[in-house]
């Protein structure tokens, strides 16, 4: 077995007393029997730190560790306390109903986002009143563009720039005694007003018709044009009022009921031979009453509703001093509806019959 040298490890022979390296005694054969045999670990390894850099390595990677495992510990609890805040929420908003009540104090609910806003409802509806026209004999009458605003729970609608020829024409229908039609339309608008009543929660008030203007309805007494005129002109409203109840056509007509005001016949009759031939059929006593120059105006009168242009000098001159006539080149002749065809056919009948 090889001896070392305990002071610098060199390998000594058996004989040696002392190392020849560096002096160190060398032990008997029995003490290096128990020494190890070993050589001893390089003075260079100790000197460049090989033991502190296998210490660094793993104090490194318990650190790795120890970080790893307080992430996902820190994860964990996060997410238990966001699922307590959860379950935590609905409790107090529970509990907060049940203390308010058990005091008597009332818990709003919580209010559905108005999907539409005013400004929209209004532009609707102002869309739906500027559609609407007055049928009748073939004619779509139109009262121009309407106005609506709403101020401090006010509603106010207005036609107040109707087109004078419209404007004419309502008012030769009114003395015509066709009142129905302008019903009809009148009806709508209420609808369209008591809608967006209900919608903003506010009272509503209608005006439709110009102020200072020339036309007014020839039927209408002398003591309501009084009432109406200035020294501008008529201001007679075609639409008023502030509730279904109130709500009138030409001042005096209601719309709902059936109290309607009856034109004098002595207008009447000056305006039109068959007043209400464009809605209603004639009877034969009544066309039997005529002369056949009578029945001739009164056949072209069904035409002249509709502001057919006349050949006939004799006829242009007779219909061109009527309120209601009004010439529309576009008009051909074709365009009645079924009661006008019928009473244009029972008029030829009796002139036929009397020729």
């Amino acid at each position: 077995m090889e001896i070392f040298c305990t002071g610098c490890g060199r390998a000594l022979k058996s004989n040696e007393s002392f190392c020849t390296g560096c002096g160190t005694k060398v032990r008997s054969p029995e003490a290096s029997e128990t020494m190890k045999v070993t050589p001893p670990m390089d003075r260079t390894s100790l000197k460049h730190g090989a033991a502190p850099k296998n210490k660094t390595a793993l104090i490194t990677i318990f650190s790795i560790v120890g970080i790893a495992v307080i992430v996902i510990a820190a994860y964990f609890i996060v997410n238990s306390l966001k699922d307590s805040n959860h379950e935590a929420a609905p409790a107090a908003a529970t509990s907060a109903k049940k203390t308010a009540n058990e005091k008597g104090t009332d818990v709003k609910p919580e209010e559905p986002v108005n999907a539409k806003s005013e400004e929209s409802m209004i532009t609707d509806s102002i869309q739906k009143l500027n559609a609407l026209r007055i049928h009748t004999s073939g004619l779509d009458i139109s009262v121009g563009e309407w106005e609506v605003s709403n101020e401090n729970g006010k509603l106010s609608l207005g036609a107040t720039s109707i087109p004078s020829k419209s404007l004419a024409r309502i008012f030769a229908l009114y003395d015509a005694g066709n009142i129905n039609s302008l019903k009809t339309w009148a009806k709508e608008v209420y609808y369209i007003a008591e809608d967006l009543s209900q919608e903003l929660d506010a009272d509503w008030s209608i005006e439709a018709g110009n102020n200072c203007v020339s036309e007014h309805p020839a039927s209408l007494p002398s003591s309501d044009l009084m009432a109406y005129s200035g020294s501008c002109g008529y201001s007679i409203p075609v639409l008023s009022g502030t509730d279904k109840d109130d709500l009138s056509l030409i001042i005096n007509s209601t719309v709902f009921g059936t109290t309607d005001v009856t034109q004098p016949t002595t207008a009447r009759s000056g305006e039109f031979i068959f007043p209400d031939s464009d809605y209603q059929r004639l009877t034969e006593s009544e066309v039997a009453a005529l002369t056949v120059e009578q029945l001739r105006l009164a056949r072209n009168e069904i035409y002249a509703r509709h502001g057919y242009i006349f050949d006939s000098a004799d006829l242009r001159s007779y219909f061109s001093k009527k309120s209601w006539y009004f010439e529309d080149a576009s008009y051909d002749g074709t365009t009645v509806n079924e009661i006008e065809k019928y009473n244009v056919e029972l008029i030829k009948s009796r002139e036929r019959y009397l020729k």
